[in-house]
């Protein structure tokens, strides 16, 4: 079995990668519309999905973007 040598966290501020999701945004929406049990209205999650890669995709010129602070593990 392969070992994991990257692990990709979600931060909120000074992220160290962003990343164009402009084509998979829709994908990531119906993603999370698959767990309406976990985030109860479903739409107003959206909304703030929508939001927030809006907002971390405006300053690189992305219209939607996700932040990620990789870290990579020794081995």
């Amino acid at each position: 079995m392969p070992a994991v040598r990257e692990v990709y966290l979600i931060p909120w501020d000074q992220p160290q990668l962003v990343v164009d999701i402009t084509d998979v945004m829709d994908l990531k929406l119906q993603a999370v519309a698959c767990h309406a049990s976990q985030v109860g209205d479903v739409k107003a999650v959206e909304g703030r999905v929508r939001g927030r890669a809006a907002a971390l995709g405006k300053a690189k010129g992305y219209p939607y973007a996700e932040a990620l602070d990789p870290i990579v593990l020794p081995g």
